[in-house]
């Protein structure tokens, strides 16, 4: 009988590799190269209107927004530019996907009456910009997640040093 070998290909891009991507995107990484920030915003609101939940920072990846349980409320996604990527100005957008900080964001929210999810954002990233997150508050807020991965501070990428000096 013939024997069949299945060899994977790693994220090294060899053959029979056992790499695999770390959670911070690096090659075989031990997931040291980066670092999660979350949080949960549950602060209690009284006017109606846009309030800011929280900043993402430029070079952000496995960004990460939902709401606790669906509500009346909406999630709103704006560059520091003010450019509104995701529910400006009082429009409410169509679930789907929409560019913005240098990334691509899948907006969901769940229409189904017998759901209680909330509604989320989410993006891989990198940003390529500081971007704000909002919640257009109608009704008391039933908290919102957020979560997202940053380059750990000793391990930033350090711009090459290039003397000027002849050689």
């Amino acid at each position: 009988l013939p024997v069949i070998l299945l060899l994977l290909l790693g994220c090294d891009d060899y053959l029979g590799s056992d790499k695999v991507m770390d959670k911070c995107g690096v090659c075989g990484g031990d997931n040291s190269t980066c670092r999660l920030v979350s949080g949960l915003f549950r602060h209690s609101l009284t006017k109606v209107g846009y309030h800011k939940i929280v900043e993402i920072p430029e070079g952000a990846t496995k960004i990460n927004v939902t709401e606790m349980v669906k509500s009346k409320n909406y999630l709103a996604l704006r560059s520091r530019s003010g450019r509104s990527i995701i529910n400006g100005n009082w429009a409410i957008d169509r679930p789907g996907k929409y560019e913005g900080g240098g990334t691509m964001f899948t907006y969901r929210r769940p229409n189904e009456i017998s759901s209680t999810a909330g509604e989320s954002f989410l993006a891989e990233g990198p940003t390529n910009e500081i971007l704000d997150v909002y919640m257009i508050f109608q009704q008391p807020n039933p908290g919102v997640h957020y979560e997202y991965l940053l380059p750990s501070e000793t391990h930033t990428r350090q711009e090459p040093n290039h003397s000027s000096r002849p050689l």
